[in-house]
């Protein structure tokens, strides 16, 4: 070895601080050769690495490098290696000496040589016990890809040496972010590596006084995480998960506790059945988790995949598969109808037709009917809603006539009744903040444990809210699903259901950006303690009711044992319902409304069916009912839930007429005028239909009594707004009926289709759209003004005309005007114009324009009981179709494909010289001049046909331009 003279001594070195040892060193070297400086640089660091100066010495063996760097002649790889080999062990080659080494290697030696020599000289740092540096895994990787070695092999060859060499504790962030992967891949496949790895903690004291808590904390964090990636979880004892395993990122310990299995909870309950425990989700809980396919959660019992033996084996063998059987059916039924292009009816008779599944499904159709004969408000809705979906076209009547032979429904007054009386969940205000309000979109979950019940919003940064004998907030970011958070008066706790069994973690804060948990062996199988039944008294109430939950469900039973409510419950809530505590809470909600509750117990049954009548009007009326017949009832809670009550009971009034008339009953006695048919005007009083009926004739009530009762005007003015009920649709409008009756007088349609359009028309007829003449007509109307406007006024006007203009009552000349929307996308209002006698005129409505010529009603009640009795004693009218399409096409000058359009007459009956195909007049217009061609007497169409002339008239006035060809 080559000794300087001149080299400060290491003592000298060390005092005069780093810079000016840097000095010192570099004055002393400024004599030497170039061919010397290497050297010289070379020998100071090993003398300050012997003196303990590291950094110093990273800086001599950077200037021998530099050295050769100027003098690329004096470099000579081999003696450099050796160096290398010699300083690196020793300490003293600091992380970018190593680095320009790599790449010095890459440049100057062929792959695999370059390859080797830094492998050797990494390896002799590992053995020596040395901290790898930062970039280790990068640099190796790029050596090796140019030694053809595979990324993952280099990667595993270091992680290897890493765990054997014990570096793996006081490695760096740097290190672990490249070392994770590769050090689970390796201690997966070895077990003497895995003990390795799960000795191998990392040396917090070391990390934070290097690099600070966040950082050290992130360190253990990965290796806590490279454990699961390797499966150590079912390795590590069960003490380990309080101890070192304690504040571990709550997904990779659930990873851990799975590899363990069921070892880390000895003794724990399985949970078998538990349908009544408020912190067990239910066994059939779709109702309550969102699903998204189709938006139905209905089993698909119609998919041509589906094994309906598999399904008859189930129920066949035992109590528990015809329990799941009975719950999917109800599913099924509640759906039926759901998808227009299913075959429902043949469904149902698979179905029928197995025995097995027979039984079930006739006991399911007995307590459906059972429950449509008490005044269980809830119960009772529900049942009538699946009895009328079961029993409709290609149901069960079709395949068992009597099997609802003995079905009464009850009255929905006194269920009504009865459930405002007994007490509903409206009286009792929400935990947590007091007030009703939706879930969030990422749903809730609830779960009591004594005295203490936490609501727990479910999102990315999620937060528990416990409340009762104790009041605090536990935040719990990126909380992984199926986890229920729950406190014990101490901690906060998070349980699961893994394989029947309760397992329950304790939160101990945050770990970077996710909540931290700990199993803890003495409370592993801790579960919350709350009761699935209890008793809670409704203000006013003489005793209490009981609140009880099974499968899924609360049922609250008034002293009566009237049920009154039927709530669906899960400690999982999706964020389409408000909040429903669990039994036990019941007693802690405070009331809502005392003195609307006290009023509610002394309802008597006029008061009910005054409310039940008002609310079959419309919401409006039935606000004002509710104040004239409960002014004590003032809460916005508890007002809303006795409308809701209202409107439920109405829906089985009208559920009840439908049933009745399907199973051949005789309807009740006193049924509201509203909904009742004309005795000789019969028609299937669907509740669509009985809906629509209901608003037809509230529509005609308001625009009479506007015509009759407020003063007459030259101009139009703005009477009040009115609310209708929803009606459902029934096959035509007021502008389509004429077109929609038409093929009920053609001879070739088939007699079940003539008797559906004749039922439409029975029910018009009990509509008062006419008092036998054309007494309403239908308008289209635009804002006036739009021209001016810019898209963003115009957009404004939509906005408020969405908002304003439906239900506008207007007082005209010649009667009365209300409308019914208006749509944005055309901007165009839509009306019903009422006028007495008939006589209609032009008008021009404030703020509006006409925008389409009026189209008068054809179907006022005299012309279609007319055509009722005409065809009854005629049979269909002798319509020459391919006589009348021509005479059409003519008197229009329409194509012939046009005409085709606008009559629909099929092929099969106009002969092969009419064309068919290739109609361009559009589909307004086939519904308009269609609708002219009903004549205003209907015994015209069994002299003369069908109205040609006068259709052709109106096309004269109102068609549009033939399409350019």
């Amino acid at each position: 070895m080559t000794h300087f003279p001149r080299l400060p001594a290491p003592a000298d070195l060390v005092a005069a601080g780093p810079t000016g040892a840097k000095k010192m060193l570099t004055r002393a070297a400024e004599p030497l050769p170039a061919a010397e400086l290497a050297l010289f640089f070379e020998q100071a660091c090993r003398e300050l690495v012997r003196a303990g100066e590291s950094e110093l010495a990273y800086w001599a063996f950077g200037q021998a490098r530099k050295v050769e760097k100027n003098h690329p002649a004096l470099l000579d790889l081999d003696r450099v290696q050796d160096v290398f080999l010699e300083l690196v062990p020793a300490g003293g080659v600091g992380p970018a000496a190593l680095r320009d080494y790599a790449k010095l290697l890459a440049a100057e030696l062929p792959g695999e040589e370059a390859h080797a020599r830094f492998r050797a000289v990494i390896c002799a740092g590992f053995d020596a016990g040395l901290v790898p540096y930062a970039r280790i895994f990068p640099d190796l990787r790029t050596l090796a890809r140019g030694a053809k070695i595979k990324k993952r092999d280099e990667e595993a060859f270091l992680a290897e040496r890493l765990l054997r060499a014990g570096l793996v504790p006081i490695a760096s962030h740097q290190v672990w972010a490249a070392a994770r992967e590769p050090l689970a891949a390796v201690a997966g496949r070895d077990d003497d590596l895995m003990k390795l790895l799960i000795a191998a903690e990392p040396d917090r004291a070391r990390h934070e006084e290097e690099s600070g808590e966040e950082v050290a904390e992130k360190i253990r964090q990965m290796w806590l995480e490279c454990l699961a990636e390797s499966g150590a979880g079912a390795h590590l004892p069960a003490a380990w998960f309080g101890t070192t395993g304690r504040g571990c990122a709550a997904a990779v310990l659930l990873r851990l506790v799975d590899q363990a299995g069921d070892r880390l909870f000895p003794g724990a309950e399985v949970v078998v059945g538990e349908e009544t425990d408020p912190a067990v989700p239910p066994p059939d809980h779709r109702h309550i988790i969102p699903q998204s396919e189709f938006n139905s959660d209905a089993p698909r019992w119609w998919a041509s995949d589906f094994d309906i033996g598999r399904l008859a084996a189930d129920v066949a063998s035992g109590p528990e598969g015809r329990e799941r059987f009975a719950s999917l059916l109800d599913a099924f039924v509640r759906d039926l109808g759901y998808f227009g292009n299913v075959d429902y009816a043949a469904t149902v008779k698979a179905l029928w037709d197995l025995p097995e599944i027979r039984e079930v499904l006739l006991e399911t159709v007995d307590a459906w009917a059972a429950d449509a004969g008490r005044r269980d408000l809830p119960f009772l809705h529900n049942a009538l809603r699946q009895l009328v979906r079961i029993t409709g076209p290609g149901g069960l009547l079709e395949l068992e006539p009597n099997v609802l032979e003995s079905a009464e429904p009850a009255d929905p007054v006194d269920a009504l009744l009865a459930a405002l009386r007994g007490g509903i969940p409206a009286e009792l205000g929400v935990p947590g903040n007091g007030v009703p309000h939706k879930s969030p979109k990422a749903g809730r979950t609830i779960i009591q444990h004594l005295g203490y019940l936490t609501i727990t919003e479910r999102s990315w940064h999620a937060y528990a809210s416990v409340s009762g004998d104790d009041s605090l907030m536990v935040k719990l970011p990126q909380l992984p699903d199926g986890l229920l958070p729950w406190y014990d008066g101490t901690t906060g706790l998070l349980s699961r259901i893994k394989d029947g069994r309760w397992q329950t973690f304790r939160v101990e804060g945050q770990t970077g950006e996710t909540v931290a948990l700990t199993l803890d062996p003495e409370a592993a199988t801790a579960r919350p303690q709350a009761p699935g039944a209890a008793e809670v008294t409704f203000p006013g109430a003489a005793g209490p009711n009981e609140v009880r939950l099974n499968r899924g469900e609360i049922t609250v039973i008034a002293p009566d044992g009237t049920r009154t409510a039927r709530l669906p419950y899960s400690p999982v809530m999706s964020g389409k319902g408000g909040l429903v505590p669990p039994p036990g809470w019941w007693a802690r909600r405070d009331p809502a409304d005392p003195d609307g509750s006290a009023a509610l117990r002394l309802l008597d049954r006029e008061g009910a069916a005054r409310l039940l009548e008002a609310t079959l009007t419309g919401p409006g009326a039935a606000t004002d009912a509710l104040a004239a017949v409960l002014p004590e009832v003032t809460g916005p809670a508890l007002r809303d839930g006795v409308l809701e009550a209202a409107r439920m009971a109405v829906e089985c009034l009208l559920l009840g007429i439908e049933l009745r008339a399907r199973i051949g009953r005789p309807q009740p006695s006193g049924l509201p005028g509203l909904v009742s048919a004309a005795p000789d005007l019969p028609f299937a009083p669907t509740m669509a239909k009985t809906r629509w009926l209901v608003r037809q004739r509230l529509l005609a009530r308001a625009l009479e009594s506007a015509a009759t009762d407020e003063p007459t005007t030259e101009r139009p003015y703005l009477v009040r707004t009115v609310s209708l009920p929803p009606g459902g649709h029934v096959g035509a409008g007021m502008e389509t009926l004429a077109g929609y009756a038409l093929p009920a007088v053609l001879p070739w349609t088939s007699d079940a289709q003539r008797e559906e359009i004749l039922d439409v028309l029975r029910l018009w007829a009990n509509a008062p759209m006419g008092d036998g003449t054309a007494a309403f007509r239908v308008l289209r109307f635009t804002p006036a003004g739009g021209d001016g406007q810019s898209d963003a006024e115009r957009q404004m006007v939509d906005r408020e005309l969405e908002q304003q203009a439906p239900g506008q009552l207007w007082r005209t000349p010649n009667g009365a005007l209300r409308i019914s929307g208006y749509q944005r996308h055309d901007r165009t209002a839509t009306a019903v114009e009422y006028a007495p006698g008939g006589t209609f005129h032009p008008i021009e409505l404030p703020g509006w324009q006409t925008t389409k010529a009026s189209v008068p009603c054809w179907g006022t009640a005299d012309r279609v009981v007319r055509l009722l009795r005409l065809l009854a004693e005629r049979g269909p009218a002798p319509i020459d179709a391919a006589a009348t399409v021509r005479d059409l096409a003519e008197r229009t000058g329409l194509g012939s494909a046009d005409a085709v359009a606008v009559c629909k007459f099929p092929a099969d009956v106009l002969g092969d010289d009419v064309p068919t195909t290739g109609a361009a007049i559009s589909y307004p217009m086939r519904d308009a001049l269609r609708e002219r061609l009903l004549p205003g007497d209907p015994a015209d169409l069994w002299t003369t046909g069908l109205a040609v002339e006068a259709a052709a008239d109106w096309w004269r006035d109102h068609g549009e331009a033939p399409p350019l060809s």
